[in-house]
């Protein structure tokens, strides 16, 4: 039987990038899926048709996850839909605008926090409650890698990766004990657009420095979602899982 059957999973931040595949993953391993995006209409109906091609059900929504009303509708709509929300994808995110750090514009650093963090946390807000009513739930947080190793020319967005950690961690102590788990991934470089919009010398330099010297598929990195999103994750409480090709070790 697949891992997810008969689950129902709201990603936010699912019409491109590893958003896409944890989307499509989700939905081979039988769980009804809804996308949720900012825009990318196309990307959304197209992520729709292929797991819908696939067996399991699926529909897209609006999502700027800036405003909060739109999250909590997205839950709404998950729950009017199927009757229930098991999985949450808190996804959603930006990268920093090119810069150091005393170059970054304030309005930047607002806007990396209301998507990168606050969008998280509004995602959290709404999607635990009906969860903790059920004594059942998953959410996953995508962070970054950054924040366990940030790096230079990415404070910003360092900082706000690892206060996703911290959250994730803090908010997973409170309601482990009522049947919700809460983990968050930290992926490493992998061949998004953002990647591949970046300085072709830096990224042929980050490839080289990684151990495993190339950068991921976003199809590796979703089975890390599909692992803690599964049973055979049911004793994992506040963890970050690092898919990152040996960039951070522990």
């Amino acid at each position: 039987m697949p891992r997810l059957a008969k689950r129902n999973a709201l990603v936010i931040g699912g019409a491109i990038g590893i958003g896409r595949a944890v989307a499509l993953a989700f939905g081979r391993e039988g769980a009804n899926v809804v996308v949720a995006d900012r825009g990318h209409e196309a990307e959304r109906a197209a992520v729709v048709a292929e797991v819908a091609s696939g067996g399991s059900e699926a529909f897209s929504v609006e999502c700027d996850v800036t405003v909060e009303q739109d999250v909590a509708s997205a839950v709404e709509t998950t729950i009017a839909r199927y009757g229930r929300i098991d999985i949450l994808v808190n996804n959603a995110g930006i990268g920093q605008p090119p810069g150091d750090f005393t170059a970054l514009d304030w309005a930047d650093w607002q806007r990396l926090v209301d998507v990168n963090l606050r969008g998280v946390a509004f995602g959290l807000r709404h999607g635990l409650p009906p969860m903790l009513e059920r004594g059942y739930g998953r959410i996953i947080n995508t962070a970054s890698q950054l924040a366990h190793k940030p790096a230079a020319g990415a404070a910003v967005y360092s900082a706000m990766k690892a206060a996703v950690v911290a959250l994730t961690t803090a908010v997973a102590q409170e309601v482990a004990a009522k049947g919700v788990l809460v983990n968050c991934v930290c992926p490493g470089p992998t061949d998004t657009a953002t990647w591949r919009a970046s300085d072709p010398e830096w990224r042929q330099w980050k490839q080289q420095q990684l151990p495993i010297r190339r950068i991921a598929r976003p199809e590796e990195i979703a089975s890390s979602y599909v692992f803690l999103a599964s049973e055979e994750a049911s004793f994992m409480v506040g963890q970050s899982i690092s898919p990152n090709g040996g960039d951070v070790s522990w």
